[in-house]
């Protein structure tokens, strides 16, 4: 049975002087090389390997486990499917897929992995330990995330800053999640406040998702907005989405419509593209398309850079938008998240910078 149709490219690292040296022993300075934090050196150590017996199932398991702990789960999942593919009754492949499954919330996909290993090794402290923690985490129902954003924009022409803050908490369980946010706008003198409610299901290994919105008497964000999403990863690399805004505004009904494509390169580095179409509160079709990039590094840290020249509503009105954005974000620990921004906006009446700072936390 083959389990992975698209294995992981194995990248050069830099050589070293030739050793003497075992598997065992290469693996044991992968091992140690992962648990001190330097997912650079424990890579370069496992595709060593790799790259001289290819079916040294131990080794791609630890290659699954230094892209698990660097954050690229994609490369992990597909190492450890190859080492499934060598060896299939490898229960540390299925620990390991069984683990990815349980960060990213999907419970069911957890407990189906760890019931195909092997009965007797159940009792293992490490095997124990996870069965019980997936054990709690069913029993408690899911996992809370909390988020928090504020900005400041300066604007050009003299021109009042922007303000904006948002409060949201969502909860995740067995592939599916619910939420509900609050926004705080502040423009040209005016305020709104915006509530949202979102729901999403993952079903056959894709994502659908809902959100209903609106505001009391707005003078910026839409009376009412529904939009619909879905998600779909085609394989280890790739992962293609749409979604459909429809939203009443005070000047009108305005209906945005999203495609997007993402690809994973390997090494933490993702890029995506966007196409986006517009029809306007006079009802004229407008596109735009949007360009970005994630490097995400060994250290818990990650880079984006994004571009893009499409229409926007964010005043109330429909008007084409030119932005560049750069951001970074750290894992400060297993369960905190802190990112920071800053974007360049140019407009036909002014031109805006954002500066942003956000929190997401887990429990």
């Amino acid at each position: 049975m083959m389990y992975a149709d698209n294995p992981p490219q194995i990248t050069a690292c830099v050589a070293q002087e030739e050793q003497e040296r075992t598997d065992e022993a290469a693996l044991d300075e992968a091992n140690l090389a992962r648990l001190a934090g330097d997912y650079v050196a424990a890579r370069c150590a496992v595709e060593r390997i790799i790259s001289s017996e290819p079916q040294n199932a131990a080794a791609w398991v630890q290659l699954g486990l230094v892209h698990s702990a660097s954050g690229d789960a994609a490369r992990a999942r597909a190492a450890f499917l190859s080492a499934l593919d060598i060896a299939p009754d490898y229960d540390d492949a299925k620990l390991g897929l069984a683990r990815l499954a349980y960060r990213s919330g999907d419970l069911e996909g957890a407990r189906a992995w760890l019931q195909r290993i092997d009965p007797a090794r159940l009792d293992d402290p490490e095997i124990a330990a996870f069965r019980n923690s997936l054990t709690a985490s069913r029993a408690g129902g899911g996992v809370w995330r909390w988020d928090a954003f504020a900005a400041y924009s300066s604007l050009s022409e003299g021109l009042a800053p922007w303000r904006e803050a948002s409060w949201s908490v969502s909860r995740r369980e067995s592939g599916s999640s619910v939420g509900a946010g609050i926004e705080h706008v502040e423009r040209f003198g005016r305020s709104d406040v915006y509530g949202e409610v979102r729901l999403a299901r993952v079903i056959r290994g894709r994502t659908w998702g809902v959100a209903l919105g609106g505001a009391s008497r707005p003078n910026f964000k839409p009376e009412a907005a529904v939009r619909v999403e879905f998600a779909t990863r085609e394989d280890e690399d790739w992962v293609f989405g749409s979604s459909i805004t429809v939203a009443r505004y005070r000047v009108g009904q305005i209906d945005r419509y999203g495609l997007r494509a993402e690809r994973s390169l390997g090494g933490g580095v993702r890029l995506n593209a966007q196409a986006i179409a517009v029809r306007d509160e006079a009802d004229e079709l407008r596109t735009g398309y949007g360009l970005g990039s994630a490097w995400r590094l060994d250290n818990g840290l990650e880079l984006s850079l994004a571009w893009s020249d499409a229409p926007e509503s964010s005043e109330g009105a429909t008007i084409d938008v030119r932005a560049l954005g750069f951001g970074a974000a750290l894992d400060v620990a297993p369960d905190l998240r802190l990112r920071v921004g800053i974007l360049q906006e140019e407009r036909d009446a002014f031109n805006r910078v954002e500066l942003s700072f956000a929190v997401a936390r887990t429990f």
